[in-house]
């Protein structure tokens, strides 16, 4: 098996609807079968903050603003339990959301970004985030009649991809057109996160930007 000499956090971000668990699970099992230590985790986790977050985008009670202290609260949590260990020893992380997440939705709905950045500051860097991107009602379409939270509404969606789509512009995040069948955008992950991987056999550095543009796969 492969371990780095400093494990990698890789991000994938989007709308709901976007396909981020699907490719998150198959890219974990690609990563597993090129012999590398993966671990796979979510936004918002399964612990008691994370669920507690869960109940809440269902029942539409809590401010934005508390909303967005709860997912650094979770998120705080999760990094000192689950990611920093494993960071350390020299695992790879993929993770459906993390922090871009926290931003595009609560942006949408008004909370200033700089406090939102403020409130995760101490978080993990991602060493790679990849934006799948779809328009909302094809996300819509793809959710179907499931029950839907909060946040799965389109005029709602459409902000979120449209502060997702900024974002990945200023910060240099990759974006994949997320249209097109699952195989076919899984490859394209596949050969990104594949060019990333190599120049990672001796990552050493936090944060160092192996793997970055804004163009669109």
């Amino acid at each position: 098996m492969k371990r780095l000499k400093r494990g990698v956090l890789i991000v994938l971000e989007g709308i709901d609807g976007a396909g981020k668990t699907t490719h998150a699970k198959l890219l974990t099992e690609w990563l597993r079968e090129e012999g590398y230590i993966v671990s796979l985790t979510k936004e918002p986790t399964s612990g008691e903050i994370g669920s507690l977050i869960r109940k809440q985008l269902q029942r539409r009670v809590f401010h934005p603003a508390t909303l967005a202290l709860l997912f650094a609260a979770d998120r705080l949590e999760h990094a000192e339990s689950e990611l920093k260990p494993r960071i350390e020893a020299g695992e790879v992380i993929v993770s459906d959301r993390y922090v871009e997440s926290s931003i595009c939705y609560q942006a949408a709905e008004g909370v200033d970004v700089e406090w939102i950045e403020d409130i995760n500051k101490w978080a993990l860097n991602a060493d790679l985030t990849i934006l799948l991107d779809v328009d909302a009602q094809t996300a819509m379409e793809r959710m179907g009649s499931k029950f839907k939270d909060k946040f799965e509404e389109e005029s709602f969606l459409e902000r979120v991809r449209k502060i997702y789509l900024e974002r990945a512009k200023e910060k240099g995040y990759l974006v994949i057109d997320a249209t097109p069948p699952v195989e076919d955008v899984q490859m394209k992950i596949r050969r990104i996160v594949a060019s990333f991987m190599k120049n990672c056999e001796n990552f050493i550095f936090k944060g160092l930007k192996v793997c970055s543009g804004d163009e669109e796969v």
